[in-house]
């Protein structure tokens, strides 16, 4: 399982009404969830960066490749201009997103390690659009034992399950789901994200729902 702390070094993220820096509740909140992850003895866990440094997009994705990651979970904090927003949400792959995906795997050689610079254009396309339609089957089914486990344990925002064709998500062969935690720019989610016994609590669920996933797998 990679671990993705959102933003870090010279990007801090969203910065909340109380100044809270995002890089900060993804570095605590990653942390936590590796720790638990850990003692389950069940896994092995990567995380993207080990330290408060800014690491690209592109990279992510690299590390989580390497890896052999079964799943990808990227952690976020939300901001919005209404200030009254406020509860997690989950996003996967937006199927807009896709033919983005397909633009940079050639360079990436992603596809299970097919080399599709040579094969001929149709063949390569349909080796990706296989693998993403497996592995977008995969992110929708986590997402939603993700969210059924966050209801439980903290607010969710209204259309909780997202599409969008954030980089980190664009791996055509690794499940992946970027986790906004809540809002910094609403000051009781921002006070919350900053308790470590709400952190978590939230966390708690994510660790079971990545369980439970797994579990239904075998």
């Amino acid at each position: 399982i990679v671990i993705d702390p959102g933003h870090g070094g010279r990007d801090p993220g969203a910065v909340g009404r109380k100044g809270t820096h995002e890089k900060k509740i993804t570095w605590a909140s990653a942390k936590e969830l590796q720790n638990q992850l850990l003692s389950t003895g069940r896994y092995t866990v990567i995380m993207t960066r080990s330290k408060d440094v800014y690491v690209d997009h592109e990279e992510r994705i690299r590390i989580a490749r390497a890896g052999g990651a079964d799943l990808f979970i990227s952690i976020h904090a939300d901001s919005a201009g209404n200030k009254t927003a406020r509860g997690a949400s989950v996003y996967t792959l937006a199927d807009r997103a896709k033919n983005r995906s397909k633009r940079i795997v050639n360079s990436q050689n992603w596809i299970m390690d097919v080399d599709l610079t040579a094969q001929s254009d149709p063949v390569g396309d349909i080796l990706v659009d296989l693998a993403q339609r497996s592995t977008a089957t995969q992110s929708e089914k986590f997402a939603d034992m993700l969210l059924n486990e966050l209801g439980g344990t903290t607010q969710l925002i209204g259309n909780s399950h997202r599409r969008a064709g954030y980089f980190v998500l664009l791996a055509p062969d690794v499940p992946a789901v970027l986790l906004e935690m809540g809002f910094l720019s609403n000051t009781q989610d921002e006070k919350l994200l900053n308790s470590t016994a709400h952190r978590k609590k939230v966390l708690k669920s994510v660790t079971r729902s990545i369980n439970k996933y797994f579990e239904s797998q075998d």
